[in-house]
């Protein structure tokens, strides 16, 4: 028996091992390649298939738990800054409306105290007013010289008697100047 042992290998096959080579030497050609390859490690990793291409493949498996890890980072970042930023914005906020309801209490107390002091002016004035007015006028006020500023004040006659008919009705005196 003989035996035979030839492999024959597709022509699908045959032309996609072409493609894949040429897409290498394009790739192993380009620029950057080449200054990655003359590098040491590039000539290491030439020398060490194996190695290389476990380091792709670690790569390649390595994308996507780092891309949903800074994913994640991301998203926790931005939540935590616009809560962060919420909050700030609450408490300022919360610190504004309580500013404005002090600054309001105190602008309705400041009112009221002005009332309350100009009331006690007013009253004060008018009191003072009415009682200077009736000691003013039981006297007689005459200018000495016209140049000078020098007045003098008498006792006048017919103020006091005024001031003597103001007494109430029922007084025994009042009843003697009426008879008068």
């Amino acid at each position: 028996m003989q035996c035979n042992n030839v492999t024959t290998i597709p022509k699908g096959l045959l032309q996609l091992q072409g493609s894949l080579s040429s897409m290498m030497d394009s790739l192993y050609y380009d620029p950057k390649v080449a200054e990655l390859m003359n590098t040491s490690m590039g000539q290491y990793l030439n020398g060490h298939p194996f190695l290389a291409l476990a380091v792709l493949v670690f790569g390649a498996m390595a994308t996507v738990p780092i891309g949903l890890f800074l994913a994640f980072a991301t998203v926790t970042f931005i939540g935590a800054t616009v809560g962060f930023i919420l909050l700030e914005v609450f408490l300022l906020s919360l610190g504004g409306v309580s500013l404005l309801c002090v600054l309001s209490a105190l602008a309705i107390l400041a009112i009221l105290v002005s009332l309350v002091l100009g009331a006690c002016y007013i009253t004060s004035s008018n009191v003072l007013n009415f009682y200077y007015s009736q000691r003013v006028s039981r006297y007689r006020v005459t200018r000495l010289a016209p140049a000078t500023n020098i007045t003098v004040m008498e006792q006048d006659s017919l103020t006091e008697k005024k001031m003597m008919m103001k007494k109430p009705k029922g007084s025994p005196r009042f009843k003697k100047l009426q008879r008068q």
